[in-house]
């Protein structure tokens, strides 16, 4: 009886001990799982953490991107002052030739008025001269009384002649002239025109730095913005991911389990496969009207189990209008799953299920687009976007 007595003892402080060395985890189910969904949302966390210092650091070189661009628009500034003032002096040169230009052709025309009436006094005297013949300064000799008579002629016709001098001279001095004031006239239309194509490429040049500086200022501006935009989606999931966090050591604390608000972004696809639609409302071009969307069908072959996505009890089996047959499941706080286009329903109403547990098979009874599963959650009755409580679309 003693022997029998001490294996007793013996036996019930190996118990103690052996319990006292299992894990908490091992023992409580519950705490197991909130352990490993705490490990999966702190690992996030650390990810998101990365994510932010390296937009720290993004954000860190843009603010010195930002000085040195100010810097250079602040230049481009400067060289388009530039570009205004030569394009001023070449305005100012261009009307100052314009003004020589015209000046110089009223000049030429006067002078070439003036050479015109020269040549003409000029052919008249040499067409007189020729009908006289080369001897005519000897008849007008001979042809004086006496000495003082000889000698007046011999004074008038030096006079002739040093006037018929005089005449021709004027006439070469005034058609050289014109020729310069010509061609100072073709060099000053030259230099306009060259001043003109000078002005053109400078409106050009501030056309294309006023384009290059609003090009610059709106991607600048643009990244600046983005760049703010992560910075803020980033401080708000790291802020809802310690409050996930915080709640989820909490209900460790206190012996809580988990309920399905705490996986939402960590919940199994109740089968996989392809999403055939998107959530919401969507314009159907053939028909030309709008279809709603109240969840996603999900292709999927005929027979393939489907999964219950979280632990809850099962409140309606049956068929449904534009469901087929269908399983609704309740999970707590007013969320519920629905599972549409079922081949066979396997779960039975009023029984509880397991996340993953197998409720039913794909196929395609009331289904438009061929064997999917139908799949929506709601909250208070109200559809809400499923993809983003899936696992797989987790970043």
């Amino acid at each position: 009886m003693k022997r029998w007595f001490s294996w007793m003892i013996f036996a019930s402080f190996f118990l103690v001990s052996a319990m006292a060395v299992i894990p908490a985890d091992a023992r409580d189910p519950k705490s197991n799982e909130i352990n490993d969904l705490l490990a999966k949302e702190k690992k996030e966390r650390n990810k998101l953490q990365m994510q932010i210092n390296k937009n720290n650091l993004a954000l860190s070189r843009l603010g010195s991107k930002e000085s040195s661009s100010l810097k250079k628009l602040r230049i481009l500034d400067d060289q388009l002052k530039v570009r205004k003032r030569e394009l001023n002096i070449y305005n100012y040169n261009m009307g100052k030739n314009k003004k020589r230009i015209a000046l110089l052709s009223k000049r030429i025309t006067v002078m070439e008025q003036q050479v015109s009436r020269h040549r003409k006094a000029r052919i008249q005297r040499l067409r007189t001269i020729y009908k006289e013949g080369s001897l005519f300064p000897i008849k007008v000799l001979f042809a004086s009384g006496d000495f003082n008579d000889l000698l007046q002629r011999i004074r008038y016709m030096k006079i002739v002649a040093d006037y018929d001098g005089a005449l021709f001279q004027k006439y070469n001095r005034q058609f050289d002239a014109l020729n310069q004031k010509k061609e100072i006239l073709l060099q000053a239309r030259e230099k306009l025109l060259m001043l003109q194509g000078s002005v053109a490429s400078k409106r050009l040049e501030i056309e294309k730095e006023k384009s290059e500086r609003q090009v610059f200022l709106k991607r600048l501006k643009k990244e600046i913005r983005t760049n703010k935009k992560i910075q803020e989606e980033q401080l708000k999931s790291t802020k809802d991911l310690n409050q996930i966090i915080a709640r989820l050591e909490q209900k460790l604390t206190q012996g809580e389990g988990l309920d399905i608000t705490d996986k939402k972004g960590w919940l199994p696809v109740p089968v996989k496969g392809r999403f055939l639609n998107k959530f919401g409302r969507k314009r159907d071009k053939q028909y030309d009207t709008y279809i709603v969307y109240n969840g996603i069908n999900i292709r999927s072959s005929r027979g393939t189990p489907v999964r219950s996505v979280f632990e809850g009890k099962v409140l309606y089996t049956g068929a449904l209008e534009g469901y087929g047959n269908l399983i609704i499941l309740g999970h707590g706080k007013d969320y519920h799953t629905l599972y549409g286009h079922l081949d066979e329903v396997v779960a039975t109403v009023g029984k509880r299920v397991r996340s993953g547990q197998i409720i039913g098979r794909t196929g395609d009874t009331g289904s438009l687009v061929g064997e999917a599963l139908y799949f929506e959650i709601r909250h208070k009755g109200k559809p809400v976007e499923p993809t983003t409580w899936f696992q797989r679309l987790k970043k």
